[in-house]
């Protein structure tokens, strides 16, 4: 049999395999538990598991950051019922007052209360939020909205026009995300129907040469468009005009945040403000600290991390990631990312004796296992460098020297596992994994 510490890539394969088990215990209505520190302060937050309820997991770690609501300190795992059930209770209690003599402002609180708590339940399919391109807290006010103005929480989103940009703020300033989705709809029919136009105005074969014949189509089309009702030549092409700079701006900001934005976002949040940023149908909580924007890593495979934030300093998903000082990790390459996330495991499985399915093994084993881990990561890592071809050799000969029991024990450890790795997005996932 082949020695596993001989496989490429064993150790990240290894830690993934690891924790299997426990990803199999996340659902969209089972959320994971991590414990971080909070500018010296223990808390608890909740991690996102494949398809989650965004929206409500943002909203909860705010308040947990805050310290405004609590999880059960034995807890690993929370039910979305339980979610729901805490924050419907906060928000009852934050939001009694007025006493008994009734006022507009007490009816309206009520009301606002009883929408809020009616989509509550509802929060684990997402949330109807739609932004307008003026601003970094401009949104079109919907029921969902409430949830947020009775929370004091404020939605951000970093997807802005810039005023520098006259012809696209004139458009775009006041208009709203589906707002912009018509006026593209629009330009769409207004082309079709300057081709349509264009294909009636061509002359047909045997005709060329008759200029008549074309002035006559030219000044017969207009006439039967105003009689028919349609829009003019004109305004269609002042339809187009419009939508080719709307789609120009999407098409520059693609990924809803734009350079603007990233800089009103900076000027509109205070120092030390919690808020919730909403980019790419995905729901962010976001700190602001020492004139720096974060957002909170909720990802599950940061469940064994020591990565809490991610900096929020470039819009193209260029970004750092750091720990709960704020610290930007130091991770300069896969290998080295990889490495770190072992030693994340390794204080995560084996220290106290917890373990999961490594918790039955002897300890020389464990050490082993923790050996042949760093070795093949140290090796990964050396393999970039100019000097690694030389050191290589040793990881095989180290292998050879272990006891052949010791071996087939670790073996048959990973006999029947997977191998299987999360479905992630496009543009951060990858790195989500390498500081797993």
């Amino acid at each position: 049999a082949v020695s596993f510490a001989t496989q490429p890539g064993f150790c990240s394969r290894f830690i993934i395999d690891l924790h299997l088990v426990a990803m199999e215990e996340d659902t969209t209505t089972n959320y994971r538990i991590k414990d971080i520190v909070f500018f010296g302060s223990a808390r608890r937050i909740l991690l996102q598991s494949a398809n989650g309820p965004c929206p409500l997991l943002a909203i909860c770690n705010v308040l947990l950051l805050r310290n405004q609501i609590k999880i059960q300190q034995d807890a690993r795992y929370i039910s979305f019922n339980e979610l729901v059930e805490i924050v419907s209770g906060f928000l009852f209690d934050s939001n009694q007052g007025g006493g008994d003599s009734p006022s507009p402002n007490t009816a309206d609180l009520r009301e606002n209360l009883t929408s809020c708590l009616d989509i509550l339940p509802r929060l684990n399919v997402g949330l109807d939020v739609n932004c307008q391109f003026g601003g970094a807290t401009a949104f079109e006010f919907t029921r969902e909205m409430a949830v947020f103005d009775l929370l004091d929480i404020v939605l951000f989103h970093g997807w802005v026009v810039s005023k520098q940009d006259e012809l696209a703020h004139s458009l775009l300033a006041n208009l709203s995300y589906n707002q912009v989705v018509e006026r593209l709809i629009a330009m769409q029919e207004a082309q079709g129907r300057q081709q349509q136009q264009a294909s009636q105005l061509a002359p047909a074969p045997g005709e060329d040469g008759s200029a008549s014949a074309a002035a006559h189509a030219a000044d017969a089309a207009p006439r039967a468009a105003d009689a028919a009702g349609a829009p003019s030549a004109e305004d269609d092409a002042k339809v187009v005009q419009e939508g080719l700079i709307i789609q120009d701006f999407l098409d520059r900001t693609a990924s809803q945040l734009s350079y603007d934005g990233l800089l009103a976002l900076h000027d509109i949040v205070r120092e030390r403000q919690l808020g919730v940023f909403f980019r790419n149908s995905h729901f962010n909580s976001m700190l602001k600290y020492e004139g720096d924007l974060y957002l909170l890593c909720t990802d599950i495979s940061f469940a064994h991390s020591h990565v809490v934030w991610e900096r929020l300093d470039e819009v193209d998903g260029d970004t750092s990631y750091c720990d709960a000082n704020f610290k930007v990790n130091q991770s300069g390459s896969d290998e080295a990312a990889n490495l770190v996330a072992a030693q994340a495991a390794q204080d995560t499985l084996f220290a106290g004796g917890a373990g999961g399915s490594m918790g039955g093994m002897e300890d020389a084993d464990r050490q082993l296992v923790l050996q042949l881990m760093q070795e093949d990561l140290q090796q990964q890592d050396a393999a970039r460098r100019p000097a690694a071809p030389a050191q290589q050799p040793a990881l095989p000969q180290l292998a050879q020297q272990q006891p052949a029991a010791a071996g087939r024990q670790q073996q048959g450890l990973l006999d029947g596992q997977t191998g299987r790795s999360s479905d992630r997005d496009a543009t951060n996932k990858k790195k989500c994994c390498i500081v797993q």
